[in-house]
């Protein structure tokens, strides 16, 4: 299979994984043939690509560090909390922050949360993503396939999975990665006290706007501390997703360290803490990663090497090299452009990541440079000294 940008998408193809709406029902199975109806309810509905089957990469897998199952649970109850936290608060989508910080400590808010099973099934869901990235805690370096409705979910899951997977391999033990996985997958639940037209708005925000839409942090800090009560390091993560190592984030300007650091350090007031940096990464890559309404997501590659140009600025550089050292620039089942050589121009799908180099994947080539299909074969880039670059849809990503 190829992961394939909806605007390459044409009438006649197959697809290779099914698609979910946000409740989690199908919306198209995998082998439904693609029509012109289809495509266009597709982009109506802002998916941003989908996986094609075909003969010529019928072989390739599409893997995920969750199961199917897990994720479709998950992401149901993502959904049903933040559902149940938008009809409680919908009094406050134009309250100011001092309101909302009352009404959050208010004995009627913490009453409606107090063992509500929406909240305790969330919380089971993340002791079984915990258990399934300490089972197989690896990257793909592809995150769900989501629509702009399911986004906020499918982000949220996403970023649990990474952030665990990361936690993990900076060595810390399963009840803080738990920590660390709750305040992940409540990050944006700040989100909810903000109007939609502004969440959704595809031009430039002007000051007051901006400052609005930072305020999730302190209100998703404020609703997971205060309302939900399910610890400091948790919320702190939903508070301080948006700091930066060097000081120049939001909402307080933190700054942070450039090491792992474990034990006592976890907690020295002033700083970002470990597990809030380690979200700051897997938010990051996640969200660069996806089509937005007011941008294109970009190609594995270029993330990758954005995160590499934050190392020591905008992220923790330690974590970086521990998150870089498992990420692969170049997913399998992504698409790529041969940049110099004898196949310049030509266009492929990663088949197989290296061995010692995930720089250097094994590439099966699909088109010339021409655009026209050709008779597929593979090219190994351990062996030969081709560069090349991912490509989100057949018209390139500026970085």
């Amino acid at each position: 299979m190829i992961l394939t940008s909806l605007d390459d998408v044409r009438p006649g193809m197959s697809l290779g994984v099914g698609l979910h709406n946000r409740e989690g029902y199908t919306l198209l199975g995998p082998g439904v043939v693609l029509t012109d109806e289809y495509i266009g309810r597709l982009r109506d509905l802002g998916w941003g690509a989908v996986w094609i089957d075909d003969p010529d990469t019928r072989d390739i897998p599409y893997e995920h560090v969750l199961s199917e199952s897990t994720r479709l649970a998950t992401t149901t109850e993502i959904l049903n909390t933040f559902a149940l936290t938008a009809r409680e608060t919908a009094d406050l989508r134009s309250a100011s922050t001092r309101e909302i910080r009352a009404a959050l400590k208010s004995p009627r808010f913490q009453g409606a949360y107090e063992d509500h099973p929406a909240v305790q099934r969330l919380l089971g869901q993340v002791d079984i993503v915990v258990t399934e990235v300490l089972d197989r805690p690896v990257l793909t370096g592809l995150g769900s396939l989501r629509s702009h409705d399911s986004y906020t979910f499918q982000h949220c899951l996403d970023v649990t999975a990474t952030a665990t997977v990361l936690g993990r391999l900076a060595g810390y033990d399963r009840p803080t990665l738990r920590r660390l996985a709750v305040g992940c997958i409540l990050h944006d639940i700040g989100r909810v006290f903000l109007d939609d037209t502004l969440l959704g708005k595809r031009g430039p925000l002007n000051p007051e706007e901006t400052r609005r839409i930072q305020e999730h942090t302190v209100l998703g800090y404020l609703f997971l501390r205060d309302t939900l009560r399910i610890g400091v390091l948790a919320a702190h993560v939903a508070y301080q997703h948006h700091e930066r190592k060097d000081g120049t984030g939001y909402p307080r300007g933190l700054t942070g360290a450039n090491h792992i650091v474990h034990g006592l350090e976890i907690h020295v007031p002033g700083q970002i803490t470990p597990l809030a940096e380690i979200a700051a990464i897997a938010n990051f890559h996640d969200s660069r990663s996806t089509d937005r309404p007011y941008r294109k997501a970009a190609p594995p590659d270029q993330v990758w090497q954005m995160i590499r140009d934050g190392a020591g600025t905008r992220f923790n550089r330690e974590l970086v090299e521990v998150f870089l050292s498992v990420l692969p620039p170049f997913p399998v089942g992504s698409r790529v452009v041969v940049k110099d050589g004898e196949w310049e121009g030509h266009t492929g799908v990663v088949v197989r990541l290296g061995r010692e180099d995930k720089h250097r994947p094994v590439v099966r080539l699909l088109s010339s440079a021409g655009g026209d299909r050709i008779e597929p074969f593979e090219i190994d880039l351990t062996r030969e000294g081709h560069a090349i670059a991912g490509i989100a849809s057949l018209e390139p990503v500026p970085a």
